[in-house]
């Protein structure tokens, strides 16, 4: 069996460990297009399904560190992590179901939908939790290695990304088409609902995948654990003993900023694409494509661009670029110096775009992941514990309290410009698709320049890690 400070990754465990991307992605997926489903589709008010949303999310995001805090002071035949991986796996399928099969006696009225949303979502979220957490604290686990964690973390950014785009292609290339009584396909609540079936299946068979299929790569446990498993005094002390390490306040806050633009950024992105430029269902199928196969470009990528480079700047180049990338041509329309809609120049470009947008949004993300799990050398040295639970914790706690705040903020500016609810593409006003494309721009390009500002504080180099792991006692 083998231990924290093994270094060379098995293809056998990166293949597991990757299998976990599978249910992550779907779970993501259905973010991009929640709001959508509920105020176009179901004619919630946007303001209402964002607040739901969001609070979905705080609720959950509360319970990521005790959850971080019980899987590293767990003590079981299993391991740390495995009994929450375990119990994650039927409520995270269940509530995904139900999430996308509202009955009907909630419908029509906004105040039973919007609990109903909040309720299933809440679910779904801690249900999130109880495995996602265990799953990323197991990277430092697996390896102490400064780049094999990398590659632990983009095999499974890979699949993640190749799921989630095969999802939105799925979803207008089979699911959300127009039929003889539904012109525009994005409002055919049927194709949702077959879509939801389909994911809770997938999101099931991924989490036994990963939990079956690491069982016996439970590492043995070094270092303290808590006295008892239940102390809240016990729990607050390594909060606190955690946040005492700049790199990691440097690191979640970057994860703030980050996830609060990448929140707005997922809401509003079937906005952008369906109404802003105005593509068909069937141009979105194909237009998903390229996204995809910058999944599969991105682990041979990432294997290579890291060797001799800092974290911190691999990260901060990729946003950089997704940034870009993201926003350049939705300012150059509002100038009118991009192709009009419905011309085959705009199709390509954008498609083409959409391939190193994928590719550099995940470059950030492997890279903040990576720089978090090496902090766990860093605690272990001051504290003589392993932490990775509360580490991953804090991690998704950034990411979902701030993805919330993203989406209820999407929500807002789409009420704030009065954006129709259960309208079709082409009827909404073209001076109402200006403001869209004027607070898409430059908001979402401005929240990730100050997140490569707060990325550029991280301190712990390649050298400083390799001597962190040179002084801590090996097995």
């Amino acid at each position: 069996m083998p231990n924290s400070n093994s270094s060379i990754v098995s293809q056998r465990t990166l293949g597991f460990f990757s299998s976990g991307g599978l249910a992550w992605g779907v779970i993501r997926n259905g973010e991009y297009v929640v709001l959508m489903y509920y105020s176009q589709v179901l004619g919630l008010d946007p303001g209402m399904a964002g607040l739901a949303l969001f609070i979905g999310l705080i609720i959950d995001a509360v319970s990521d560190p005790l959850v971080g805090y019980l899987s590293d002071n767990t003590r079981s035949k299993w391991g740390r992590r495995h009994p929450y991986l375990y119990t994650s796996v039927i409520p995270l399928a269940l509530s995904f179901y139900m999430l996308w099969h509202p009955p009907t006696f909630v419908l029509g009225d906004d105040v039973p939908l919007f609990a109903y949303l909040l309720l299933c979502n809440s679910i779904l979220r801690i249900s999130t939790t109880l495995f996602l957490i265990p799953a990323l604290a197991m990277v430092a686990e697996l390896t102490s290695d400064y780049d094999q964690r990398t590659r632990l973390l983009s095999g499974l950014q890979s699949i993640y990304s190749i799921v989630m785009n095969g999802m939105s292609f799925l979803m207008y290339a089979l699911w959300l088409v127009p039929t003889d009584e539904i012109v525009d396909g994005v409002m055919n609540v049927d194709g949702y609902r077959e879509a939801g079936l389909f994911g809770a299946v997938v999101i099931g068979i991924s989490v036994l995948m990963f939990s079956v299929g690491l069982r016996r790569d439970v590492p043995r446990t070094r270092g303290e654990t808590a006295k008892k498993l239940l102390d809240f005094d016990q729990f607050v002390e390594q909060m606190i003993t955690l946040f005492q390490i700049q790199s990691m306040r440097v690191v979640m806050a970057a994860g703030v900023v980050y996830y609060a633009g990448i929140g707005a950024y997922s809401v509003m992105w079937v906005y952008i694409y369906s109404y802003f430029w105005e593509f068909t269902t069937a141009q979105l199928s194909l237009i998903v494509i390229p996204m995809i196969l910058g999944g599969l470009f991105l682990h041979p990528f990432m294997v290579r661009f890291i060797k001799n480079r800092e974290k911190k700047n691999v990260a901060i180049f990729g946003l950089l670029m997704a940034s870009l990338v993201n926003v350049v041509p939705v300012g150059m329309r509002l100038l009118d110096l991009f192709p009009e809609n419905g011309t085959e120049e705009l199709f390509w470009i954008m498609l083409t775009l959409g391939f190193w947008e994928t590719i550099f949004f995940l470059v950030f993300q492997v890279g903040w992941y990576s720089m978090s799990s090496d902090i766990t050398e860093q605690i272990e040295l001051e504290t003589g514990r392993r932490n990775e639970g509360i580490i991953s914790s804090t991690m998704t706690f950034a990411q979902k309290c701030a993805t919330g705040i993203g989406t209820f903020l999407a929500g807002i500016l789409l009420a704030l410009i009065a954006f129709p609810t259960e309208t079709a593409v082409g009827d909404v006003p073209a001076d109402t698709l200006f403001n869209l494309g004027l607070i898409y721009g430059p908001m979402i390009l401005l929240i990730f320049l100050v997140c490569c500002y707060v990325l550029s504080r991280y301190s712990i180099s390649r050298s400083h890690h390799g001597s962190n792991v040179e002084h801590l006692p090996h097995d």
